[in-house]
Parts: C-alpha cells; structure tokens; sequence
C-alpha cells in the first residue's frame, strides 16, 4: 500500500513538473470583443423611394461601417442592427439570420458586374446570425481580423415584398478569434 502512494506521488510530480510551462503570463489573452448597436431609420421620400439612415460607432450615416481604427481595430465586434423608425413601414428583418444579411467581400463585385451581394454569406469572418423575435433587431458576430473590405445588404420583409439595403463594412486586422 505504502509503494502504492510513493508511485501515486511520484506521479503527481511528474504531471505538474510537465504543465509549468503553463503559467499565467504565457497563456494568451482572448481577443476583445466589443459591441457596437447601429440604430436603423427607414423612411420614404416624396417619390417613394426608400431611405435608410444610420445611427452607430463606426459609421457614417449611409450604414458604411469602418471596423479597421480605433477600439474596433483591435478587436472582434458584435453588431447589432435595430428598426428604431420604419414609418409605419412594417418593416422587419428576415426571419432567418443568414438570409437577413447578406455579405460578400466588396472586391468579387468588381468582377460580377453586380454591386449588391448574390446569397447568403460563406466565409469565416461573420457568424452567430441572429434575428429577435420581434424582427427589429439583427445581430452578427464579426472576428474583424482580415483587413478586408465588405459589401452587405440588409434584407428586410415589407409584407410580401423583401427590401435590401447595402453599404459597406471595412474590417479591421485586430479581432481574432473572439466571441
């Protein structure tokens, strides 16, 4: 029994002696993530021609978003986009998280000869797609480390008929793999 507990021990010390190199100063820091909430006003004007206003860190007031200075630079971000103001439109954001925003990387438009995205996003920079019960808020995780240049569209159900709106997202190099 006493060998038992002098191989046991022995053992233990082994263990521990091999997982030193595991202090708390070479574990690396999980990237930061921040949460930017862009606020969506959707109106019409004297023609009947739809307009969307943007209201978020980051962006300009067309919805461009530029995730590459600043916090965001160094960071994942999580983004929210919410109906603050639709009008009386009835506005709502696709029940599908993939389907209410779609996204392409702005360069593979120059040679589609299209300047909106075709489908629904495949990569690995966006992800977690979720849209609120209520249909006023989307929300999609962006690593924001690959420095690359974004076209989106937000889609929208007005009724029967699906509305899209589609500025751009410049990423950053300072995300990670967050979330």
């Amino acid at each position: 029994m006493e060998r038992r507990f002098v191989l046991a021990c022995l053992a233990g010390a082994v263990a521990l002696s091999a997982c030193g190199h595991l202090d708390s100063k070479s574990l690396a820091a999980s990237p930061k993530t921040i949460q930017v909430d862009a606020k969506v006003s959707i109106s019409r004007d004297s023609s009947g021609k739809l307009l969307f206003k943007y209201d978020a860190p980051y962006a300009d007031a067309d919805g461009n978003f530029d995730f590459a200075e600043g916090e965001a630079g160094k960071s994942s971000v999580t983004l929210s986009f919410t109906i603050v103001d639709d009008s009386g439109l009835g506005l709502r954001f696709r029940r599908d998280g993939r389907d209410a925003i779609w996204i392409v990387e702005k360069a593979l438009l120059a040679n589609s000869g299209s300047t909106s995205p075709a489908g629904p996003y495949e990569g690995k920079q966006f992800r977690d797609f979720r849209v609120s019960a209520d249909g006023k808020t989307l929300t999609v995780f962006d690593e924001n480390s690959d420095g690359v240049l974004y076209r989106y569209a937000l889609r929208f159900d007005m009724g029967s008929e699906v509305i899209a709106h589609d500025p751009d997202v410049g990423n950053g190099n300072g995300g990670g793999h967050g979330g």
